[in-house]
């Protein structure tokens, strides 16, 4: 009697680990389980390469580039100032070549190195504005003469230089 609970069991044991080798065989389930991490810097800047600078249009009394070897940022020269109150534009197109990714851009203002005489003011106003995946828009620069200056300073001028700041919009 003892044989045969022995020979049942061996017997049972045989046909389960069959069948559970046999439903592996004819199973195809492929579970992968890990983690993918990336920089966020790295990704802000190859993101902020496609919002630039793409296009300069100086007004009367005015001359405006875009540095070719970093066109995040631009720079204008204004002339011809002969009364307070006088002004000279300057009109950038900003472009976003992102395919995906709306930008939040601030355009900042690096220098104006003669704030006496000058001033500069945008129409965005320092403030942060959005622009579409592959969308564009301007921004308009002017500066004002604010003081005259006297016969004993003589001719004053002033650079100014605008940089833009780029983030993808959530």
């Amino acid at each position: 009697m003892k044989k045969r609970r022995t020979l049942v069991i061996s017997f049972l044991l045989v046909a389960a680990l069959t069948l559970g080798i046999g439903y592996a065989a004819l199973s195809d389930v492929l579970d992968i389980q890990g983690t993918a991490e990336i920089s966020a810097g790295i990704a802000e800047e190859a993101f902020n390469q496609d919002v630039y600078f793409s296009k300069a249009e100086p007004g009367a009394g005015a001359t405006a580039s875009i540095n070719p070897d970093n066109n995040d940022k631009a720079t204008f020269t204004a002339t011809g100032f002969s009364q307070v109150g006088d002004k000279v534009t300057v009109t950038y197109t900003i472009k976003n070549d992102s395919e995906h990714y709306a930008a939040n851009v601030t355009p900042k203002l690096l220098q104006n190195s003669n704030e006496d005489y000058f001033t500069i003011t945008s129409d965005w106003a320092s403030a942060m504005q959005t622009i579409a995946a592959g969308g564009e828009k301007t921004i308009t620069i002017t500066v004002e003469l604010v003081k005259l200056p006297t016969a004993s300073e003589g001719l004053t001028t002033a650079s100014f230089n605008i940089e833009l700041t780029a983030v993808t919009a959530e």
